[in-house]
């Protein structure tokens, strides 16, 4: 055996490291297990969907369908819509002040509605009545008030006074018939409440044209009589004067009053919210302190002096009023700062105690400035009695019944003229809505939406889709990437090997060797198995699996004509005693083998098999056997391990999974590395856990990892790797698919006993 076959095919650098490559596998193996790859999350999730797309797919169709049933069987609803025109609220009044003030229901019932009391009446019950009463009369469908209440609703054009008046039924033609009726009943009833409220206007101001009149005469007697027996024409123009501002003081004193009690009510509620402050600042501080209400007591008379100034002063001469507003600003940053100082050491509400201090100040000199204004006001009141007091009575007597005269002609004359404007209202009330478009029959429904159905469907579709694809892989054990195979086996990967075609799968038989993917994934699981096995002379490996149907027969095999073709002497040894299937692969014939020998049967050179023009030499299973494990448990064994290792650069044996039987175990512990075939979304992660365990406890461990069956998809991340093998070319043309296409040598061309 050449010192050098072992390490032929790999380049002079790796030839000269090799010795340091045992001292460092344990700490290339842990930097392994401490990767932290930086893959995206996105990235994950689009290869989990496209590994469960199927169950995607499925959901979604399926809701696409619960979509189209539903869609196809509800009934179909159409809608047909009337645009009526509102036009703006008019008030028919056009009259004075005293006509507003002594007739507010007249101006209300000439007042007509705007556009969102129009919308709101056209879906009420009297308006759907009317809509009945005018399918009945006019032919429509039979339908009620509630029905109708339901079919039938208005909406308000954005930026303009139109209504739509929209209408559904099953029926395309009942639903124009009514919204065409609704609108039209509706124009109706506005226009006979206009007519209504013109009425009721017309009649209330008759009757107060007549109470009018009727004072009218009486003041105008009283003063005719008065006339006649005083024998007075005209009142004195003094009298006249005196008693008109006696009735302005008293109006003046009256709203004063008035005003008094409000700035009142006012000043004690903020009064009371300043007290409840307090109450959280503690012991009435601001309340209580002396410089507080010096300051306030001063605000409040300088508020008071500035009321009085502004009543006497204009803003054409307001230096007065700016001095004032001068005294009252310093004022009041002072008594701000002492309330900042208490409040700030107490830890209240600086702003709100300054506003309702504010407040407060203001609202005591409006009180203070009312009561001097009502005293005031008295006092001038009480003058001008004393001044009327002077004035014969004959002349205030006459002055007051002309003041009657002249105010029951004012409202005789307001009510006569507003009585005209409401009888032309009456006669002329159309109401202010108008129908500007009838409805026309609808072509297509408006409900079930199909688009929006089916694309509802869709969406909901692929959200059950995803959740399932979500919950099918959290239950799902098997093994998905290189990750998995990590932290599972607790060892690398050493090769991935992709699904192989006939063709190449039969190219992988012995004969003129491995082409194309084939060549290259076996080529790269035997570089880095010679990493995980250091050190000069044979090595034996045990190529297994942690359940049935993974493909380790065939790996070890195509490892074995891998090895071979790189110039090694390889044994390739069949030790599943139990089921063997290596010499189907091989096309061999025979009986004699592996349990012949270990039971005495047989000699080595009876069993070795030679295939001509390779360096591959083969051992089958032999006959079957009651106790296996005896067999591969003896001394036997252990002596035809050590005397293949002399023999053969690498020593491979296939056999049994580890967790089926026993055999497995005896045999990872008669070899220098196990390596574990698995297949990604088939081998399953418990089984793969438990087989690690299972080596630990006789002290052996899995060296490597080999990815069997790898579909070129995103799926598992490995397309662009075969993608790079299949397109390279190499320059003997091996991976041409006319080389990859052998034939296998038949059995009794390409193996001989030797």
């Amino acid at each position: 055996m050449p010192d050098n076959c072992e390490d032929s095919y790999l380049p002079v650098r790796y030839r000269e490291s090799r010795p340091l490559v045992g001292a460092a596998q344990n700490r290339s193996l842990a930097a392994f297990h401490a990767l932290d790859p930086s893959v995206s999350p996105f990235r994950d999730y689009v290869c989990l969907l496209l590994r469960r797309k199927w169950t995607v797919i499925a959901a979604a169709s399926a809701m696409f369908g619960v979509a189209c049933v539903v869609t196809a069987s509800s009934p179909r609803v159409y809608e047909a819509t009337a645009t009526m025109l509102v036009s703006k609220s008019a008030d028919a009044s056009g009259g004075g002040s005293s006509g507003q003030d002594q007739m507010p229901l007249v101006m209300a019932a000439m007042t007509a509605p705007d556009i969102e009391t129009h919308a709101t009446l056209i879906q009420s019950r009297s308006t759907a009545d009317a809509t009945a009463a005018w399918l009945k009369e006019h032919g429509g469908p039979n339908l009620g008030a509630a029905d109708l209440s339901e079919a039938v609703y208005a909406g308000i054009v954005p930026k303009t006074r139109l209504l739509r008046i929209s209408a559904r039924a099953g029926s395309a033609d009942d639903a124009r018939k009514i919204a065409n009726a609704a609108a039209s009943a509706y124009a109706e009833m506005n226009q006979r409440r206009a007519r209504g409220s013109s009425e009721s206007a017309s009649r209330y101001l008759t009757k107060q044209l007549t109470i009018a009149k009727d004072k009218l005469a009486n003041a105008e007697d009283a003063l005719r009589a008065f006339k006649e027996s005083t024998r007075t024409v005209a009142p004195d123009a003094a009298a006249s004067n005196l008693l008109r501002r006696a009735a302005s003081l008293r109006a003046s004193a009256d709203e004063t009053r008035a005003d008094l009690a409000a700035a009142r009510e006012r000043l004690s509620e903020v009064g009371q919210q300043l007290a409840q402050q307090n109450k959280s600042i503690g012991a009435a501080r601001v309340r209580d302190n002396a410089v507080v209400e010096q300051l306030r007591s001063k605000l409040v008379d300088l508020e008071g002096q500035r009321l009085l100034l502004q009543s006497q002063y204009t803003s054409a001469f307001s230096a007065p009023l700016n001095q004032i507003d001068e005294q009252i600003r310093i004022t009041r940053e002072q008594l701000n700062s002492e309330i900042r100082n208490i409040v700030h050491s107490d830890g209240g509400d600086l702003a709100m105690q300054q506003t309702l201090v504010g407040q407060l100040i203001q609202g005591e000199a409006e009180v203070a400035a009312l009561k001097a204004r009502e005293r005031q006001l008295r006092g001038e009141l009480t003058k001008s009695d004393s001044e009327l007091e002077k004035i014969p009575a004959r002349q205030i007597a006459l002055a007051r019944l002309e003041r009657q005269v002249q105010v029951a002609q004012g409202i005789y004359s307001d009510l006569l003229r507003r009585s005209q404007e409401i009888e032309v209202g009456r006669v002329m009330a159309l109401g202010n809505t108008d129908v500007v478009e009838l409805a026309d029959t609808p072509l297509l429904p408006v409900k079930p939406n199909m688009p929006l159905n089916l694309t509802l469907g869709m969406l909901l579709g692929l959200v059950v889709g995803i959740g399932l694809a979500l919950l099918q892989e959290q239950l799902d054990d098997t093994v998905r990437d290189e990750d998995d195979v990590v932290r599972f086996a607790g060892a690398p990967v050493l090769a991935t090997i992709p699904i192989l075609t006939p063709q190449e799968s039969t190219a992988a038989l012995p004969g003129p060797g491995l082409r194309g993917r084939a060549n290259d994934a076996y080529r790269s699981l035997l570089v880095n198995l010679s990493f995980v096995m250091p050190g000069a002379g044979g090595h034996t490996v045990f190529v297994t699996s942690a359940g049935p149907q993974e493909g380790k027969t065939t790996t070890a095999l195509n490892l074995a004509i891998a090895a071979s073709q790189s110039g090694r002497q390889v044994v390739l040894v069949d030790s599943d005693l139990r089921r063997p299937s290596m010499h189907r692969l091989l096309s061999l014939k025979g009986t004699k083998g592996l349990s012949n020998l270990l039971a005495g049967q047989a000699r080595v050179s009876d069993v070795l098999r030679r295939f001509e023009e390779t360096r591959l030499r083969f051992i089958s299973s032999g006959t079957r056997v009651p106790t296996p494990t005896d067999l591969l448990d003896s001394s036997e064994m252990r002596s035809l391990v050590e005397k293949l290792r002399r023999e053969a650069d690498l020593v491979i044996f296939d056999g049994p999974p580890i967790l089926f039987a026993p055999d497995g175990l005896v045999l990872a512990n008669l070899s220098d590395a196990v390596v574990m075939v698995c297949v990604p979304a088939a081998s399953h992660r418990r089984a793969l856990q438990r087989a690690r365990l299972l080596l630990d406890q006789i002290g052996q461990k899995v060296s490597g990892v080999v990815l069997n069956k790898v579909r070129q998809t995103p799926s598992y991340g490995y397309q662009s790797h075969y993608h790079y093998y299949s397109d390279y070319p190499y320059s003997d043309g091996r991976d041409s698919p006319e080389s990859a296409r052998t034939q296998a040598l038949p059995a009794d061309q390409s193996a001989r006993t030797p």
